[in-house]
């Protein structure tokens, strides 16, 4: 049974009857509502970045202030003293009013788009909720004091879910006007002559921008309400083309240029400007089915003011060819994914930043004001770059979010004005699109990120009317962001901006691996790596890139990467130059589920990392345990493996680092299916032919034996040429065997074996006995790779590994939750299961220097295990370490722990199975063991 609503629900209460005592008895209007409603709403509520989402005493025309606004939730709030009678009448601006009718007058002198729904009244012990969609708001109201706030506190929950509420419906209108725009991509794509030529294509990219700009145009109220529509409506299909390039022209034409004869149709649509319609573009015919579903389904149908330009941009390029999606490495990012990336970077600091200015008690309010318009000329001042932006998602969510911020600021420093003054010459918005610039490979992906941060810019806008109270002119635009179409790996950074204007690198360059790259993206990174680059994700070389461009400067920059550039074989290659070089982790998501908004998700398993040269502190660290939940913690270092340790880079060995037996990798079959059998084909042969039984051996891979699957294999290295004439079926296997082998490449093993057609692939290190059977490939989501020994004469594939023993020591310390550390460290990675390497794992492993005591208990603790695992037969490996099924097996979890204490004891420390602790103590130990 799930009960962590139920804990929830308990600690919010516990947290609402804190809050209820600390403020019980006391409350002054104009010194306490900041830090109460602030309280109430972020440590109790629950509201995200209140600071950012709540404004305080805002200017109204009626020369009145409203003491609080909750902008999402549309809610005015009048706060009173302590005392203060609700229903009594006071005098303001020469009218006798209750709170209420004072918060309902300055509603009522508000514009229709920034009337609130709710009006709360308060005076720090009675709360009254007003719905203005009542009859008698007046009267009709709910009322709970503060002593009642931890039973009654669900009655503030619709304040926070305007804040859920409007990111979901955000979402579903763009995933719904992404697809619809896919659609009319593709029916418009059938009507050029020639769709795949560069010049129709880049024709069509910019004719479906310049569609979505006008479908958000008129329902965001930039244009006149449905103007686009109505142009449209009525039209026969034949004329639409001829219409549509009139209509672009005469977007792009100023005022004064504008032809005064054009039809009342056109002259309802305002200058635009910004270069979105300058271009002549080659548009086609439409037909009767295109029109109709571009105007009931796609306009009609959407309401496009309310789409998230972030998502949308995503959702968009999902109209591109999957296989130019593929090719391109492109991966589209939600909102919650982005500000991982961001949050930690810069928007975290400036939110303290600005939380600190408003929170400081001991300002007077002209040293708070300076403060503030500092601080709102720093806003303005920062310089955002994607070196891979693809559709803008980055950038339009940076902007978006710094806009707030800018928001916040003006409705703070308006206090005391009657209206703040905007004009052309002096503006108060100074954050600005010129702050963002970007590169992009694709030419629709440029066109949509153009387009995505035009919209960003027209919503911050609506929001920030609210503060300003005075219109601001959208039109024409006047600012643009910086995105050039160019391959970011062959230009010079420095020519699209300049490294000692930027401020921040952002962005998630292309999802490649190593051995899907194309000739041009090796080329891209032999010439970035040299020959050491081979294998190389490619993202690493936007890594080397933003390196040698940041060099001598404070740029701070973040990136999403392929998690196997921080696994394996790719950190010493990418990391050990880069840290010689001077960079810096500041900050590391260790590996996670990359999810995006696009229509055919792709998951991705990423880390992201934030670097520069300057040695940034706190750093932090973030994991994800158990998939979802996000874990924070402070370090003081964070090396290439993204482990809090030293910069220690761990090469392959060829032999184990300590006094122990060698691992070796199992036989790969190299037989075209035809020495391997299942059970069912085994049964088979040995019912045509009893006789072959004793040239029939069990054989594993890892997942077979991993879940106690059973498989055999002809294992023939013994047999005679007489012998094997006398079991014709297993010849049968051999020949067909050999015929395989000989259709293979000459130059690769399998040809080579075509003369030992009978045997597996070679391996010189087997030999019949016991040994401990070790899976190359485990879930990361297993606290202990599962590891086991053999001794039933079962041949090892190659995707085992084999140590020929049967001390019961080298099992336990293998099996602990040291070995396993080191293993969740260094290990490379396929997908995100864990990838062991005999090279890379288990030789560089440094093992501990037992007393004989120590030694004594790791084997007894170990004992404990498997004698544990035999109680729970016939479960497979796979139900014991299940890590969903802990519970079900407690006498292997006891066992387990006490096997870690001992092994932890062995190394002579207590971390307590902190595997952070563990994984920096042993690449301490490493770094030792190699510089002897």
């Amino acid at each position: 049974m799930d009960v962590s609503w139920n804990v929830a629900a308990r600690n919010r209460k516990l947290t609402a009857k804190e809050f209820a005592d600390k403020w019980a008895d006391r409350g002054y209007e104009k010194g306490d509502t900041g830090s109460f409603w602030l309280e109430l709403l972020g440590d109790v509520i629950g509201m995200e970045d209140v600071t950012s989402n709540v404004h305080f005493e805002h200017r109204t025309s009626k020369k009145g202030f409203v003491d609080v606004i909750v902008p999402d939730a549309k809610t005015f709030i009048e706060q009173k003293s302590l005392g203060v009678d609700l229903d009594r009448p006071e005098e303001r601006q020469g009218r006798l009013v209750t709170p209420f009718e004072q918060a309902k007058a300055y509603a009522d002198s508000m514009p229709n788009s920034q009337r609130p729904d709710t009006i709360i009244v308060c005076n720090f012990e009675t709360f009254r909720i007003h719905s203005l969609e009542s009859e008698d708001p007046a009267n009709e109201y709910v009322e709970f004091q503060l002593s009642e706030l931890p039973e009654q506190i669900y009655l503030l929950d619709f304040l926070i879910d305007p804040q859920r509420s409007r990111r979901k419906r955000e979402e579903k209108v763009s995933l719904d006007a992404g697809a619809l725009i896919g659609k009319i991509y593709e029916m418009l794509r059938g009507q050029y002559h020639d769709p795949d030529t560069p010049e129709s294509q880049h024709s069509l990219n910019v004719l479906c921008v310049r569609l979505v700009f006008c479908l958000f145009a008129e329902d965001a109220e930039i244009f006149p309400k449905d103007a686009f529509y109505n142009y449209l409506q009525g039209l026969p299909a034949r004329q639409v083309r001829v219409a549509l390039k009139e209509l672009f022209r005469y977007l792009d034409t100023k005022p004064e240029d504008r032809d005064p004869y054009v039809s009342e149709e056109l002259k309802r649509f305002p200058y635009v400007n910004g270069g979105l319609f300058a271009q002549d573009v080659e548009i086609p015919q439409f037909t009767e089915e295109i029109l109709g579903v571009l105007l009931t389904e796609v306009s009609g149908g959407t309401n496009w003011s309310q789409i998230s330009p972030t998502i949308f941009g995503g959702v968009f390029e999902s109209t591109l060819n999957p296989e130019t999606r593929r090719s391109g490495g492109m991966h589209y990012t939600s909102p919650e994914n982005i500000h991982k990336v961001i949050d930690p970077l810069f928007l975290d600091d400036l939110k303290g930043e600005l939380a600190g200015i408003l929170n400081d008690s001991s300002l007077g309010e002209r040293a708070r004001r300076n403060r503030l318009e500092k601080y709102h000329d720093k806003l303005a001042s920062l310089t955002f770059f994607d070196p891979a932006c693809g559709s803008g998602n980055f950038l339009s969510e940076t902007y978006i979010f710094l806009r707030r911020l800018e928001t916040k600021v003006l409705s703070e420093l308006s206090h005391g004005q009657t209206s703040m003054v905007f004009d052309e010459s002096h503006s108060p918005l100074k954050v600005s699109l010129s702050q963002f610039h970007g590169i992009e490979i694709n030419d629709f992906a440029v066109q949509v990120s153009n387009t995505a941060l035009w919209i960003a810019e027209l919503q911050a806008n609506a929001e920030a009317q609210v503060v300003v109270t005075q219109d601001i002119e959208d039109l024409p635009l006047k600012d643009n962001a910086r995105v050039t179409r160019a391959n970011a790996l062959r230009v010079d950074w420095a020519d699209i901006l300049p490294a000692k204007e930027c401020n921040y690198i952002i962005g998630n360059p292309p999802f490649i691996g190593y051995s899907n790259h194309s000739p041009e993206q090796k080329k891209d990174r032999a010439e970035l790596f040299g020959k050491g680059g081979g294998v190389l994700d490619y993202v690493a070389c936007w890594y080397k890139k933003a390196a040698d461009y940041m060099q001598g400067t404070h740029i701070r920059a973040a990136l999403v990467s392929t998690n196997s550039i921080c696994q394996g074989q790719q950190v010493t290659p990418l990391w050990r130059p880069l840290f010689d070089q001077g960079i810096r982790f500041n900050f590391a998501h260790r590996s996670f589920v990359w999810g995006n908004e696009a229509e055919d998700q792709a998951h991705v398993h990423v880390v992201i990392i934030g670097f520069s040269y300057d040695d940034v502190t706190p750093k932090y660290l973030f994991a994800y345990p158990k998939g979802e939940e996000e874990i924070r913690r402070q370090v003081s270092h964070i090396n290439g493996y993204l482990a809090e340790a030293p910069d220690v880079f761990v090469d392959k060995q060829t032999k184990p680092l300590s006094d122990v037996p060698a691992m070796a990798q199992g036989f790969k079959p190299a037989d075209g299916q035809n020495l391997l059998l299942t059970s069912e084909q085994k049964d088979e042969l040995l019912a045509k032919e009893p006789q072959a039984e004793k040239w029939v051996r069990p054989f594993s891979m890892g997942a077979e034996f991993i879940k106690g699957v059973d498989r055999y294999c002809l294992w023939l290295p013994e047999i005679t040429g007489a012998e094997l004439q006398k079991v014709p079926e297993v010849r049968k296997h051999v020949d067909a065997c050999r015929e395989w082998r000989l259709q293979q490449t000459p130059t690769g093993d399998a040809y080579k074996l075509a003369d030992r057609p009978h045997l597996l692939r070679p391996c010189g290190k087997f030999k019949d006995g016991t040994y401990i059977g070790f899976p190359v490939v485990s879930s990361e989501r297993r606290k202990y790779v599962p590891i086991a020994f053999v001794d039933s004469g079962m041949i090892p594939g190659n995707k085992l590994y084999f140590i020929p023993t049967d001390e019961i020591y080298y099992f336990g310390v293998l099996t602990s939750k040291f070995h396993n550390a080191w293993m969740r460290t260094v290990a490379g990675r396929l997908k995100s299961d864990y990838n062991y390497g005999n090279t890379t794992v288990y030789n560089t492993f440094v093992w501990p220097s037992p007393t004989p005591a120590q030694r004594n208990e790791i084997e007894s603790a170990a004992t404990a295990v498997l004698e544990a695992r035999e109680k729970y037969s016939p479960a497979t490996l796979a139900d014991l370490y299940d890590p969903d099924n802990d519970w079900l097996y407690p006498e292997l979890t006891a066992a387990h722990k006490r096997l870690d204490r001992a092994v932890e004891a062995a190394y002579n420390v207590d971390f307590d199975g902190d595997e952070t602790a563990i994984a920096a103590h042993l690449f301490s130990l490493y770094a030792k063991a190699t510089a002897e």
